[in-house]
């Protein structure tokens, strides 16, 4: 057996220069910080502005842009959509599982595309994401019942943990180090426009076609992008072992490591989200958490003593600079993914709107998103510090959770969906500055498999924000209903349908449609209240 030894990292302080002359890059979703700050050589830059080379990488480039696009617009787009496919099946109490559902296979997936990449090459692992992107697609448009829907959902999930990390470490492959962040600032760019556009145009399609059209949508598109990157994309192989046969690839799979760490991250989510449902002191659930310890353990033994590429060193754990990083960005991917998931239902609930605008209401959110990041990179760029955004990001979801808690109270004052605007603010903030105070934190060859901890750690956030606010929602909107309606003639009817139509809440009129909003929108308050936004601080001694 082989132990797998990693290097220590010295002790980053935010003091320390980012910009030093060690050979070092910082690259986050929005700018890129250059070890080589005094190397401003115009003329060698310029020389290649409009080389061959870059005009055949930007072709290749807006090739994979066409994955990145379709990936993101699917998360908004399920976002808008949700209630109105939960409601069509009677099954509105399970309708954050078509997001959960998606998020947690893309939690399980995710650590295996790194090394799947190295071992078999960038382009068939990207083509194989798309497959399984498109297989589930197919399965989720076509779903006769919830289930079966959940199911498509989760194969997409799987695909899509692919479709954009592939991208940015293709991006790697392709161009000099330090002209990365100014291709990948096109793929943020493809991410913004899909998160932004995808709730829009999908709530549109579902009004016109229904929410399976919406899904189905996506087929044609990642049908041209299969055919488009096996056609155009050609990228020398670069990693060890290339030449390798079939065989001797497979064996390289850390397989013990994949499997048990998959296992843990899915039955730790999955207890999550049922143990509501049926009581935390459920033999099945006592059943899950053990089988999550042994397979946690298994992980843990398996890439110490064993793995001879391991998938997630487990010396990167021990850093108290990456474990604070990791929570900060589990912390509030967790918020703002609970606040996206409930827009669209409590404009819909409110404001009788339609899909397509509840779907719109998420724009603000987005838009906060993508100026936080922008304006975080570029004072990260000027200053070479971290912990003012990182601590700008807590006052910004304070004031975003403070304004939601008192202003929504059902009233039709649409200049409110702007309240939003606060929380996706300091999402993009904590993502860039996490990032940055991540990289700065470790050494060189630890930076790819310390940002997919990172990733990795976003992902969970958002699934156990799903799971937990959800749980709180669906708890105070059940008992809520029943209480309010009791003294109703024929309260059962309208409590039960009422828990599962958004459509039959829209057509209620009178005294019993305001103890309905009523409801729901103390329930909504339920689930904004799990999260009292805490300062976390990027402490260094």
């Amino acid at each position: 057996m082989v132990q797998e030894t990693v290097a220590e990292a010295p002790q980053a302080d935010e003091s320390a220069p980012l910009l030093g002359g060690a050979k070092k890059l910082w690259t986050t979703t929005y700018t890129r910080l250059n070890g080589e700050p005094h190397s401003t050589d115009e003329e060698s830059l310029s020389e290649h502005d409009d080389s061959p080379q870059q005009r055949s990488i930007m072709g290749i480039l807006s090739v994979l842009l066409i994955g990145v696009f379709v990936s993101q617009a699917d998360s908004s787009l399920i976002l808008a959509t949700n209630g109105e496919i939960a409601s069509e099946f009677d099954s509105l109490d399970k309708a954050s599982w078509l997001m959960t559902s998606f998020i947690l296979a893309m939690c399980v997936s995710q650590p295996m595309y790194g090394q799947l990449s190295n071992i078999f090459g960038r382009k068939n692992i990207l083509l194989l994401s798309y497959t399984v992107f498109g297989i589930g697609t197919v399965m989720s448009g076509l779903g006769r019942n919830m289930m079966q829907v959940i199911a498509g959902r989760a194969i997409q999930g799987a695909g899509a943990a692919g479709m954009v990390s592939l991208v940015s470490i293709l991006i790697t492959d392709l161009v000099p180090m330090r002209d990365v962040a100014a291709y990948r600032s096109y793929v943020n760019i493809a991410q913004t426009v899909g998160r932004s556009s995808g709730g829009a145009i999908g709530g549109y399609i579902a009004q016109l076609w229904g929410w399976r059209g919406a899904l189905l949508v996506q087929c044609p598109l990642t049908v041209m992008a299969i055919a488009m990157v096996a056609w155009k994309l050609h990228v020398p192989s670069t990693q060890p072992g290339s030449d390798q046969s079939s065989w001797s690839k497979v064996k390289r799979i850390d397989f013990p490591g994949m499997i048990s760490l998959g296992t843990a991250v899915f039955l730790f989510l999955l207890i999550l989200e049922i143990g509501g449902d049926i009581g935390w002191a459920s033999p099945l659930l006592i059943s899950l958490a053990i089988a999550t310890l042994c397979s946690g353990v298994a992980f843990g033994v398996t890439e110490k003593y064993w793995a001879t590429e391991p998938i997630f060193p487990l010396k990167l754990l021990t850093h108290l600079d990456v474990l604070t990083e990791y929570v900060i960005l589990f912390i509030q991917t967790a918020i703002q993914t609970t606040i996206m998931f409930i827009i669209p239902t409590y404009f819909q609930v409110t404001q009788n709107v339609s899909t397509a605008t509840a779907g719109a209401f998420l724009i603000p959110s987005i838009a906060g998103n993508t100026v936080g990041g922008l304006v975080t990179g570029a004072w990260i760029k000027k200053h070479a510090k971290y912990k003012l955004p990182i601590i700008t990001s807590s006052v910004a979801s304070i004031v975003g959770f403070a304004s939601l808690l008192l202003l929504w109270r059902g009233s039709d004052n649409l200049w409110q969906t702007l309240l939003v605007f606060p929380s996706g603010l300091a999402t993009g903030i904590a993502h860039s500055a996490a990032f940055v105070a991540l990289t700065a934190s470790v050494e060189d060859s630890e930076i790819a498999i310390a940002c997919s901890g990172l990733y990795l750690s976003a992902n969970v956030g958002a699934v156990i924000g799903l799971s937990a606010s959800n749980a709180l929602y669906q708890g105070k909107l059940q008992s809520g209903m029943y209480e309010a309606l009791k003294d109703i003639e024929g309260g059962k009817k309208i409590a039960k349908k009422a828990l599962s139509n958004i459509k039959f809440v829209q057509g209620l009129k009178g005294h019993i449609r305001d103890l309905v909003v009523e409801v729901y929108i103390s329930s909504f308050h339920r689930a904004f209240c799990k999260f009292h936004p805490v300062f976390v601080f990027h402490f260094r001694p």
